[in-house]
């Protein structure tokens, strides 16, 4: 055993001895290391995390469609497969099935590096990737251009000749495991562009209009947007627009060294701040933050604080809101360069709002546009970022919020408004109590023996 001196070790158990041949361990050891990280630069596309999934899992799973490799072969999803092979031919009359191919190949191995490895190890080869990245970027492009222009449509279209189909697919094609890499749709549109019956709209601009289905999309999706440099996909696209617009000046001063950052009492924690009937109890006014004076719409995340008064962009909120903020806050949640903005909005809406009463507030100042039943839409700003890691945008303002909150001189002044000058009544009433009084301590002087 000389010879293996210093290559094995004993390991003593309770009744055996075992000896390991530590150089053959070491060997086994790193030939399971893998070659690069298993989180890839150009990944974008994710499974939700299983902590943030928990907690309302239809929120994060497709209705009747899969899109990519993470529902794919799911035997629920079978049926829509024959309306995507169905829209790829309507397409490929106008454009060549092999250009197609020839494009996608070329495209196969960036667009695999987008998505996290897991779902990519099983039995999905090349080939069948390559087809799927076919076939459902050529459904959704066909989707997208059909949808604003009826004379595009073809008779017993199976998905817009049912009523239901299109909110299905609002739902399914913004959930974060149910993506495309924009690279992918990009490509192929400007391959499709020029065909017959395709109209000049941008992909974009075809991509927002489908997901403009109601008042609540609208004031979501305002139309002063600046895209970012490189859209990653469909959900990504549809964030970008959401805070596009947001006044960063406040957080530009979070980059600044500490010495140079303006100078604020008090702590500089996250500090959760009143909901709006205590604020509004405390002389806080609530107002809806018009739109710009060009017309343009205002970014939902420009909420100002100043003087006693918050301004907030108003916001629709339908069955539809609450899966798509689930799935935004998801992506930033997994994304490294997706700060987390969309988190950070859900958070300060949940300080404001605790109950059916703070909504009902919000409705009257116009600042939400509710579908749902207010003690749900409570629920759904209470429960939508919990277990969740946040880097909070609006500590400033909630700082400056808590600080006017504290001030007791406010809460005396919100009570002798609310209960003497609310009304021209009280007013009145007021003011002749005042004149009685001040009366009443005249005559009484005048009847004061004075010496």
């Amino acid at each position: 055993m000389e010879g293996d001196k210093g290559k094995c070790s004993k390991v003593d158990g309770e009744s055996t001895s075992v000896f390991i041949n530590v150089e053959e361990l070491k060997k086994n050891i790193e030939a399971k290391f893998p070659l690069h990280s298993p989180l890839l630069p150009s990944c974008c596309i994710f499974r939700v995390p299983e902590v943030i999934r928990r907690q309302k899992i239809q929120a994060y799973e497709p209705n009747i469609v899969s899109i990519g490799p993470f529902h794919h072969g799911n035997k629920k999803f079978q049926h829509f497969e024959d309306v995507k092979r169905w829209y790829l031919q309507c397409l490929s009359k106008d454009v060549s099935l092999e250009s197609l191919i020839k494009v996608i190949m070329e495209l196969a191995k960036d667009a695999r590096d987008c998505y996290v490895v897991d779902p990519l190890d099983g039995d999905l080869d090349p080939k069948d990737f390559v087809e799927m990245m076919i076939l459902d970027g050529c459904f959704l492009l066909e989707l997208f251009r059909k949808a604003p222009y009826y004379e595009l449509l073809n008779e017993n279209d199976p998905v817009f000749d049912v009523s239901c189909m299109q909110e299905h697919l609002y739902h399914d094609l913004l959930l974060l495991e149910n993506q495309l890499p924009w690279s992918v749709l990009e490509c192929l549109y400007n391959l499709t562009a020029n065909s017959p019956n395709q109209k000049d709209d941008s992909l974009t601009s075809l991509v927002l209009s489908f997901f403009r289905q109601s008042e609540a999309d609208c004031l979501m999706l305002n139309s002063s947007f600046k895209l970012p440099v490189k859209i990653l996909h469909i959900l990504d696209l549809i964030r970008a627009v959401i805070v596009s617009g947001l006044d960063e000046e406040e957080l530009q001063k979070k980059k600044l060294p500490v010495e140079e950052q303006p100078k604020k009492k008090g702590p500089k924690f996250l500090q959760r701040i009143p909901n709006t009937t205590s604020l509004s109890e405390a002389g806080v006014r609530f107002e809806a933050r018009q739109n710009k004076e060009d017309g343009k719409g205002e970014c939902i995340m420009n909420i100002k604080f100043k003087n006693g008064v918050f301004t907030i962009p108003p916001l629709g909120i339908d069955e539809r809101t609450e899966p798509l903020f689930r799935n935004l806050i998801a992506f930033e949640q997994c994304h490294h360069s997706r700060l987390h903005k969309i988190t950070s909005y859900a958070v300060l809406m949940d300080n404001l709002i605790d109950s059916r009463d703070d909504i009902d507030f919000l409705c009257d100042k116009e600042i939400l546009f509710n579908w749902l039943n207010p003690d749900d839409a409570a629920q759904f700003f209470n429960k939508l970022y919990n277990d969740t890691t946040v880097m909070y945008f609006y500590s400033d303002l909630s700082h400056d919020v808590n600080d006017y909150y504290r001030k007791k001189w406010h809460k005396f002044m919100e009570i002798l408004r609310r209960d003497y000058f609310s009304t021209p009544w009280t007013i009145v009433s007021f003011i002749a109590a005042f004149i009685l009084l001040v009366l009443t301590l005249v005559q009484t002087l005048y009847t004061i023996p004075w010496p």
